[in-house]
């Protein structure tokens, strides 16, 4: 039930060079609910069903997860031509700042890691910088920056935080049944995170535990409902992470 979006290191450089031809087109359904939709009814039994056999062509969080992936392995390979990838693919996607509060815990209870969220403008600055001098790269990095940001709906719906070490934390989030559903958190780098979505009964209907800060998850509700979606930090330092749903 759970899918994990991984990049290997090994097949980057051939994402790299799709990726630069390819264009993302902007999702057209959003699994979660608008804010102000009236909470659904309860329901009894576990809310997941089973997709469609063909892929969905709606999987904005996959693609923002894959940019993730590169932009990890454009760090430790210092290649800006990665780097370019995963901004193009930020682009494309757009982004709404979601407002979303981690349950049970205090407005002064947890202190913020400092830094800035990872944009497509903050991702071409550090390409720039590894480009030096190379006239074809500081092209693409031109061509990339003058691109439109997608806007409208079908945007993936993202909020950042800090999650502190050893700690779990847990949003809530409303789900329509029958379309798919999606979550993805991406840390800072500095420790493990784990992400886990439980339905409105307790029972866990995706999980996604690899050994990196970078997890995403996939499902079918059967019914519209509100999903708790836990974050944890398996590690001994405070992460900032973005978590976001389509």
């Amino acid at each position: 039930m759970a899918i994990v979006a991984k990049l290997p290191l090994a097949k980057g450089p051939a994402i790299v060079g799709l990726a630069l031809g390819l264009g993302f087109g902007s999702p057209a359904l959003a699994g979660s609910v608008a804010d102000g939709t009236p909470a659904p009814a309860p329901q009894k039994g576990v809310n997941i069903a089973n997709g469609p056999k063909a892929p969905a062509a709606d999987e904005s969080i996959a693609r923002l997860q894959m940019s993730s992936d590169l932009l990890a392995f454009g760090h430790a390979t210092k290649d800006p031509l990665v780097l370019i990838v995963a901004a193009r693919i930020i682009k494309a996607l757009g982004g709404i700042e979601v407002d979303l509060k981690p349950e049970g815990r205090a407005a002064t209870g947890n202190p913020q890691k400092s830094g800035q969220p990872v944009s497509a403008d903050s991702i071409l600055a550090e390409a720039r910088d590894l480009a030096k001098g190379e006239k074809i790269t500081h092209l693409l990095i031109d061509e990339t920056a003058a691109m439109g940001t997608a806007a409208g709906t079908g945007q993936p719906k993202i909020h950042q935080d800090t999650v502190q070490a050893g700690a779990t934390d847990v949003y809530s989030v409303v789900f329509n049944g029958g379309q798919l559903a999606e979550a993805g958190v991406a840390g800072d780098g500095s420790d493990d995170l784990d992400l886990l979505v439980y339905d409105e009964n307790d029972h866990l209907v995706c999980r996604s535990t690899g050994s990196s800060d970078r997890e995403y998850c996939r499902w079918w509700p059967r019914w519209t409902g509100p999903f708790r979606i836990e974050i944890q930090n398996l590690g001994t330092a405070a992460n900032l992470y973005r978590v976001a749903t389509n």
